[in-house]
C-alpha cells in the first residue's frame, strides 16, 4: 500500500454528508469540473455530496442507482501526519492513520514517502 504524508492541516465540515448502500438512488447534478470523475449526488433523504460516478447505474429520468457503497467520510488530516493509501478514485484517496481511523483525502494533500 502506497504510503504518504500529509503536507497540510485538513477538516472537511458537512455534517450530513450522503451515504449510499447498493441499491440506493440518487439524482445526478453536474461532474465536479475540479476532479472529473466525481459528480454531485442528492438521496431521497435531501443528504447530497460528491459520489465517483463508477459507482453509478443510470435507471434513467436523471436517476441513478449506486451498484456499491460508498462511505463519504473525509479524514481530519494535520501536517506531517503519516498515511496509508488503500485505494484511489479520481485523485482522492481513502486513507488510514496510525490511530486506524480512515476516510477520503485529496491526493494534493499527499506527499509520497520514500
Amino acid at each position: 500500500m502506497p504510503r504518504f504524508t500529509a503536507n497540510a492541516d485538513y477538516e472537511e465540515k458537512d455534517s450530513h454528508p450522503l451515504h449510499l448502500s447498493p441499491g440506493d438512488e440518487v439524482s445526478v447534478g453536474p461532474v465536479d469540473r475540479a476532479w472529473p470523475g466525481w459528480v454531485w449526488a442528492v438521496g431521497d433523504d435531501d443528504r447530497d455530496g460528491y459520489v465517483p460516478e463508477s459507482i453509478l447505474e443510470p435507471l434513467g429520468e436523471g436517476r441513478y442507482a449506486a451498484i456499491e457503497a460508498f462511505d463519504p467520510t473525509t479524514l481530519v488530516i494535520r501536517r506531517g501526519d503519516e498515511l496509508e493509501s488503500l485505494k484511489q478514485i479520481h485523485g482522492w484517496h481513502w486513507c488510514r492513520n496510525a490511530a486506524g481511523q480512515q476516510g477520503w483525502v485529496a491526493g494534493y494533500l499527499l506527499k509520497p514517502l520514500g
